[in-house]
């Protein structure tokens, strides 16, 4: 994932879809603790060398959760507790995205849907978007 670090974000995209969407089509409904396209059938829950040793919730293989809201959309705290915080949109050319950040004084979501953006801000913080700062 360090594709996003470089700035690289319509590539790290693709690795999602390709990675992380493998999982969804082999049916997943969490994160798995690996994953390959090129294994088939019961392969694909093979791991240590046990037939179905692989666990399919394993926190190592979420980084989407946390890169997709801070490096697409560019959601991150710019003071302690989420006090204040940014939104800095790289969206790599999708049409819509949305994501919710948890935050002591409750969720930061954001939907963009075309032109349309839309920023919920919880109360008693500042959110920094456009060269604005809205309370």
């Amino acid at each position: 994932m360090h594709d996003f670090v470089d700035g690289e974000t319509k590539e790290s995209i693709c690795h999602i879809r390709t990675y992380w969407g493998g999982m969804l089509e082999k049916g997943a409904t969490t994160f798995w603790e690996a994953y390959n396209h090129d294994e088939k059938d019961d392969e694909a829950y093979a791991f240590y060398g046990r037939p179905f040793g692989k666990s399919l919730c394993h926190a190592w293989g979420s980084g989407p959760a946390m890169l997709l809201p801070s490096n697409l959309l560019g959601i991150r705290p710019t003071a302690d507790g989420w006090k204040e915080f940014t939104v800095a949109c790289d969206l790599a050319g999708l049409e819509s995205v949305c994501a919710s950040v948890p935050t002591p004084y409750g969720n930061i979501c954001v939907e963009i849907d075309g032109n349309k953006v839309n920023i919920h801000v919880p109360g008693g913080t500042t959110l920094d978007y456009c060269q604005r700062r809205w309370i």
